[in-house]
């Protein structure tokens, strides 16, 4: 018989430039890679097939609900690399209760394509919706690197093992 085991996680704080932000952010959209396919047909084959060759640009979306002058300054700035942290709590629930918290961290650094628009509604407050186009990224969880890639470089770590290693290589790099 096998037991339940439940994995949540539904919460994060959030860090721009390494400044804490708590409670200023109302969303945040964290991308994973996602391959680039073709589709490939040959003589004889009854089906086409999907061939990988290469992977999508990144982009993360941040929401914001907090109207402060830090924040949209470092959102503005165009003249360098921002860094942008997720900081979660990954809870595991079992038929007994709960079994353990882990920390779960995504690093993420890029430059902000879209400081967002401001729109002003009749007692409401301001929210506004930020955008980076992500250069690097990673996903730790429980202090394990599950993933890692980076654009610049060419690297795409998943579980200690570098993927592109060998087309690097092949390219002379």
């Amino acid at each position: 018989m096998s037991s339940l085991i439940i994995n949540t996680l539904w919460s994060c704080n959030v860090f721009l430039n390494g400044v804490d932000l708590l409670g200023r952010a109302a969303e945040i959209e964290i991308p994973h890679p996602r391959r680039i396919t073709k589709d490939y047909k040959g003589l004889g084959m009854a089906m086409a097939i999907k061939i990988p060759t290469g992977w999508e640009a990144l982009e993360a979306t941040q929401k914001w609900q907090s109207y402060d002058a830090s924040t949209i300054r470092s959102l503005c700035d165009s003249s360098s690399m921002t860094s942008l942290s997720a900081m979660g709590n990954l809870q595991t629930l079992s038929s007994a209760g709960e079994v353990s918290e882990t920390p779960v961290i995504y690093n993420l650094t890029g430059i902000i394509s879209d400081a967002g628009k401001v729109g002003f509604k009749a007692q409401e407050n301001v929210e506004y919706t930020s955008t980076m186009d992500v250069w690097h990224s990673e996903l730790y969880i429980g202090g394990v690197e599950i993933f890692m890639i980076d654009a610049a470089s060419n690297q795409f770590i998943v579980g200690g093992v570098d993927q592109l290693s060998a087309f690097r290589t092949n390219q002379g790099g």
